[in-house]
Order: structure tokens, then sequence, then C-alpha cells
């Protein structure tokens, strides 16, 4: 078994390709950002290596035919439009990625072909009679033990799809025989992140000994066609797993840091494939193992699943109207708990954005750097040594946070619990607001104890916005422009009180003042609970009497 470690800098991100059978969701975009924010991190903590984000769109399988049938498109016309609104939200939401995939793109197709001649060479193919329960909604066959009665037939028990029974004539990939090295790869290695997904992922190795790679083709039109066969079509999951290796050029430039993925970030319903099927797929070829599958649950709104019926369903593009592109991001990743599921409240997304983002870090920048406070509009610089004596004892705790916080966030952005990192970047923050509050250098007057005050706060802002680069990107480049902070500077190496000795920052002028970066989010009338409604009536009531 062939399982490689790149040095440390190089990073090899990669999101599932999303299936391009109808538009994109909150749920799409939450494994967007999480994938171009563990690698603006990567970028942010070592500029000079290589660093690979790619994303993109699946666009093969018997629903897309199906759905672009029922729109009277042809399929290629439905995955045109699809694929053309997850490019839109990515591009909306700032996802920065180094490729985006389309499974129908010539070089894929021709990628597939690849990776199956290399399967069959392997002599880990062959064609046979097969028989299971399918499911058109997953894609995939299930075993007699994994479906159950449900209202309207059989059922799969872990999605709850309807699936059918089918009898074909297939090709089968010989599973089980990678089965103990694909053990020894999750057990030995850590590669399954959170590990509350570990033992799932074990379950999955001995579900299956042989795996349908083929469907016929009268049944699946809308495919890759099986090379020297044209009565069968490639499975989907085969197909679109293959989408990482085509935008890396494969069967060329294969060697490291081109290959391979350093971490995969899926969703935990797609955990099987990934864990499974996609190493054995590898280890027939003869090629290296991820390093790392991140696996995070699923989104739901005030308790309950997504679902069209219900009408739950969070269009992202439309919800940033409301909370903002950066705030939607900023929520996601705050609230977003890998190893369980989240849930997303209008209520409470406005009411972190306002205390966290609103509050904390953009009113702060904003009225620390206004003019009233400091009239030259020049970055104070004063040595830790002659900080104001007066100022000292609440200034000191604050900057050994600051100090302290870089130390704190590495191994959390390391292993993208973005969570964890924001928590200990607001504890920063909230000190900070504190310490501004108390000192009130807008009732101060010129001289060391202003200057003190301002280059403390200055400091703890400018901390602040280097490490929240990689969770709201825009919001720290406003920041650490209106603080001055050219593109030199804004590195981990400066993020310490004083900015290190590279750092020149005598006199330095302010950056331009824009005003507020972002207002207040109001709470929608129709989303303010009747008690509350009720008190403000009354105090309304109050006011007129």
């Amino acid at each position: 078994m062939r399982i490689s470690y790149l040095r440390q800098a190089s990073s090899f991100i990669t999101t599932p390709i999303f299936y391009a059978n109808g538009p994109p969701h909150l749920g799409h975009l939450y494994t967007a950002i999480i994938g171009d924010s563990a690698h603006r991190w990567n970028r942010l903590k070592d500029p000079q290596s290589e660093h690979f984000f790619a994303t993109g769109t699946d666009e093969h399988g018997s629903k897309i035919a199906k759905t672009a049938k029922e729109k009277g498109l042809t399929s290629i016309e439905l995955c045109d439009q699809v694929s053309a609104s997850f490019r839109h939200l990515f591009r909306e939401f700032d996802i920065n990625t180094s490729d985006y995939i389309r499974t129908t793109e010539k070089r894929h197709r021709e990628c597939v072909e690849v990776m199956w001649k290399r399967l069959e060479a392997a002599n880990c193919i062959e064609k046979s009679a097969y028989s299971g329960w399918y499911s058109t909604t997953d894609e995939c066959f299930y075993q007699e033990g994994d479906v159950e009665d449900g209202p309207d037939g059989k059922i799969s028990k872990e999605t709850r799809s309807r699936v059918e029974w089918h009898e074909e004539e297939n090709y089968m990939f010989k599973l089980d025989q990678f089965h103990e090295k694909i053990r020894t790869w999750m057990t030995k290695n850590d590669v399954i992140r959170p590990k509350h997904y570990l033992p799932n992922a074990l379950r999955y190795i001995e579900a299956e000994s042989r795996l349908s790679i083929s469907r016929d083709a009268s049944r699946l039109l809308w495919g890759i066609p099986v090379p020297g066969d044209s009565s069968q079509t490639i499975y989907v999951w085969l197909d679109a797993l293959c989408n990482y290796l085509t935008v890396r050029g494969y069967p060329d430039c294969m060697a490291a840091p081109a290959w391979p993925p350093t971490t995969q970030i899926i969703g935990k319903d797609i955990l099987k494939f990934h864990a499974v099927y996609w190493p054995a797929f590898l280890l027939a070829a003869g090629l290296d193992l991820p390093q790392r599958l991140f696996v995070h649950g699923h989104w739901l709104v005030d308790g309950s699943k997504m679902s069209k019926s219900v009408g739950n369903v969070i269009e992202p593009l439309k919800m940033s109207e409301l909370l903002s592109k950066e705030g939607l991001r900023y929520f996601l990743l705050k609230q977003g708990l890998p190893h369980d599921d989240s849930n997303f409240a209008v209520v409470k997304a406005i009411n972190v954005i306002n205390a966290d983002l609103v509050n904390n870090v953009a009113n702060l920048v904003s009225r620390a750097c206004a003019t009233k406070i400091n009239e030259d509009q020049v970055y104070p610089y004063v040595d830790v040594l002659e900080l104001h004596d007066e100022i000292c004892g609440s200034a000191n705790p604050l900057i050994a946070e600051m100090n302290a916080l870089k130390e704190k966030v590495i191994p959390l952005y390391d292993n993208i619990l973005f969570y964890k990192a924001i928590e200990e970047i607001m504890a920063v923050s909230k000190l900070t607001n504190a310490f501004f509050q108390v000192h009130a250098p807008w009732k101060m007057s010129k001289g060391a104890k202003l200057s003190t005050v301002l280059y403390v706060t200055y400091e703890a802002t400018r901390i602040i916005s280097l490490l929240m680069q990689p969770i709201t990107p825009k919001l720290s480049d406003f920041c650490l422009s209106r603080l001055g902070i050219s593109s030199d500077y804004r590195n981990l190496e400066t993020a310490t009180f004083g900015g290190g000795p590279k750092m020149d920052q005598v006199g330095r002028p302010l950056g331009e003042d824009k005003g507020l970066y972002m207002d207040r989010i109001e709470v929608p009338k129709e989303k303010v609970e009747p008690r509350k409604a009720n008190k403000e009536k009354k105090k309304k009531a109050n006011k007129v009497e």
C-alpha cells in the first residue's frame, strides 16, 4: 500500500463535486467555504509553497437525465445552467479555487477512461450478473440487510431513499481484496477526521465484497461509456471520484506535490464512497492514498432537515441579502460543528453577526481610527517598555493574550476546527473592546496616555484581522487597510504585539476612512418573537402617553 506524505508546507484540498440536478443550497456553500478557508489558511501559513484547491460539478447519471427531461432541456443544457449557478455562488462568496472541474469536460472523460483501463489491467474488474436493491436517488445498490419496508415500498435504512430490485449484467470491481489495506490506512494513519466518524467508516468496509461499477446503457444513457463496451455506462461514483485525478492532470504530472490530496472535505452522507470505494480504486491503480478525509455534518433549519416539500431550503444568495455574504460565511464557520449536525436560525445568525463582526470588530476599528480621536491619522508607536504607567495594568494582560493568540489558533486552523479558532479570536476581540471602553480615549487629550491606548487597541485589531483572514477575507482586508497595513505585513510572522523586528511602524499613516464596513442587521418583522413584539408595542405606547 502506498501512502505518501508530502513536505508539510504543500497542500492539495478538495471538496466533493456537487451534483448538477438542482441549484446550490446552504449545505453546498458550507462545504465550499470550509475548503476555501482551509486553502486560505495554508497560503497564509506558508505563502512560498504550492497550495491547490479544487471543486466543481458532477454532471452524469440518471437523475440528471430525468430532471432535464422534466424541464424540457437536454442533459448538457441542464448541466450548463446548474454548473453556472454554482460558479456564480462561489464567486459571490469569494471561494478562491485553483480549478473548477465539470465531469462533462473532455479532459475528465479521458482521465476516467485511463483509470478504467488501469483497473482492468490490474485484474480488478470482471463482468458478471448482479442483483440488488438500487436507489436512483443515491446512485448505488444496497444489500438486503440495508433496506426495510417504507410507506410506498422498500427504502434504504440509512438515507430513507426509495429502492427497487434490479438484476442485470454489470462490470464488477473486486472490492474485498483491498479491505485489509483500507482498514490499515484508516486506523494507522489517523485519516478520518473528526474521529467520531471512524467507526462508521470501518463498518462500511465489510458491507460489500464486490462493487458494480457499470450500468446497462439502456438504463443509464447519460454518462461515460465503458471503454470497448458501449452497452455499459461507467458507474457515476467511479466517474465522479476520478475528478480528483483529473484536476491534477492524470495520468501525467502525478508526483508530489501534485498528488495525493492532503485534505478531502466531504459531508457525512458520502463517507462510504470516499473512505472505501475511493481508496480501493486508487490502490488498484497503484496510486497514493489521501492523507486526510475531513467529514462534516449537515445543516438543519430551525431544528428540521432541509426539504423542498417543507419549503425550508435556504438559498445562500437570497439569505446573504439579509446577513451579508461575509456575515453568512462567518456564521457558517462559527456555528458549523464538524462532528454533528448544525442548526440554522435567522435570528441567531443575526445576533451572532451583530455581536461579533459588527460590534466587536468593524465598529471598534471605525471608532478607534476616527479623526476625533486620532487627529493626525497616524498609527502611533509606543515601545513596550514606555507604555503609560496608568494604562499598563489593563494593557499588559491584553498584550499577553495577543502574543499567545497565534500559537492557540495554529493547531485549530491546521485541524480545520474553525469554530474553535473563532472562539479564541473573539475572546481577544472582547477584551480589546473592554480595554477601549474602559479608557475612553475620546475623552483624552493628545499625549503619551492617548498614544498608548490607541497603539494597544490598533495592535489588537491588527492581530485579530490578520488571523481572521481565512474566515472573513473582505472584512479583514477592510480593517487592515484602514489601519494602514500593507500586504507585505499581512502574514503570520507579524501576528504578535509590535509586529516583530521587520515591521516598521513609526509614523505610518492610517488608510482611507471608508466609513462603516457593515451596518447592524435588523431582525425581520416576521422573525420577531411574539413576546418581544408585544414589549416593543408597549414601549411605543408609553412614549406616546
